[in-house]
Parts: structure tokens; C-alpha cells; sequence
């Protein structure tokens, strides 16, 4: 989507977006950002509140995109989207973009791959339920909690969904 396929229903769509996750955020996550996710998430066919609420819950509703997350037996996460180190770079080649750790703390970097990662989840799972869960514990992870649990809903992608449909485009 490059500025001249753009609607102006679309244009629309991604201020009023901008405009409420900025408020719901606090003035944590800037306009500019809010602008960006939705167009990334709108030519992604994704929801631009499912993005949204995926990074709230990610960074603890700080939108700190220096953010570093705690130490695990995989490593650390980064950025506001919180990529290790062993996903960011298939995701980044994926995304058609060069892969640099600085550029998991760059918050445009950090949501084209956050976007990119949930289409590609998303496309394999044709459900919200296995694609968040997936995005959150890899999809090993998923896998292995589906057969703990015999489903792909978690807390996590319930919160998301749930939140994600109280805003209005």
C-alpha cells in the first residue's frame, strides 16, 4: 500500500485508529506509530486493534520500545514487539527488510515485524486463538500447550481479542 493506493476511507480509518490508541495508551503510544500500525495492519488484512493490543500486552502498556524483557532459558526478548534474537531475523527476511539487533529497539522496525510475524501466524492458522498464542510461545510452544490443554485459547490471546474489540475504527 504506498501513499497513492491509499483511501481516503482508509486515510480515515488509520487517524481514528491513531487517534484512540493514543488515548487508550495514555499519549504512551504517539499518533505517528498509531498511523503506522494501521496502515502496516491494513494492507496485512489484519485488524489494526489486534496489533495494538498485541504490543500493550507485550510491553505491559508501556510502549517502550527500548524495552528489554526478563532473562528466559531462550534468551531475552527486545523492543516493543519483544523478537529474540533467533526469531527476528527469519521474520525480518520475510518482511523483505535487513535484520539488525539495534533495529528490534527502532519502534517502526519493531511493528513492520510484529505485523509481518501475525499475517504469516495468521495465514497458518486462520485463527486468532492459534496465531497469538503462537506469536507468544513460539509455535513449538503452541503445540505443545494445545496438548496440554486441548485448546488453542490462552490468556493471551483471549485478552488481546476482548480488548482489541472495544475499539471503534
Amino acid at each position: 500500500m504506498d501513499a497513492s493506493s491509499i483511501s481516503i476511507e482508509e486515510w480515515k480509518q488509520a487517524k481514528e485508529y491513531s487517534k484512540n490508541f493514543y488515548e487508550d495508551s495514555d499519549g504512551r503510544f504517539k499518533e505517528k506509530w498509531g498511523m503506522f500500525l494501521s496502515f502496516q495492519s491494513m494492507k496485512s488484512d489484519i485488524d489494526p486493534a489486534i496489533a495494538y493490543e498485541l504490543l500493550k500486552v507485550e510491553t505491559g502498556n508501556k510502549f517502550d520500545p527500548e524495552l528489554t524483557g526478563p532473562q528466559t532459558k531462550y534468551g531475552r526478548a527486545y523492543g516493543m514487539a519483544q523478537f529474540m534474537k533467533n526469531t527476528a531475523p527469519w521474520i525480518a527476511d520475510m518482511a523483505g527488510i535487513e535484520y539488525s539487533e539495534d533495529k528490534l529497539f527502532d519502534p517502526y522496525y519493531s511493528m513492520t515485524l510484529s505485523v509481518t510475524y501475525l499475517e504469516y501466524l495468521y495465514q497458518k492458522y486462520d485463527n486468532w486463538d492459534e496465531a497469538l498464542t503462537a506469536y507468544n510461545r513460539g509455535i513449538a510452544g503452541l503445540e505443545t500447550y494445545v496438548l496440554e490443554k486441548g485448546t488453542p485459547k490462552s490468556g493471551y490471546s483471549e485478552e488481546i481479542q476482548e480488548k482489541a474489540s472495544l475499539h471503534e475504527s
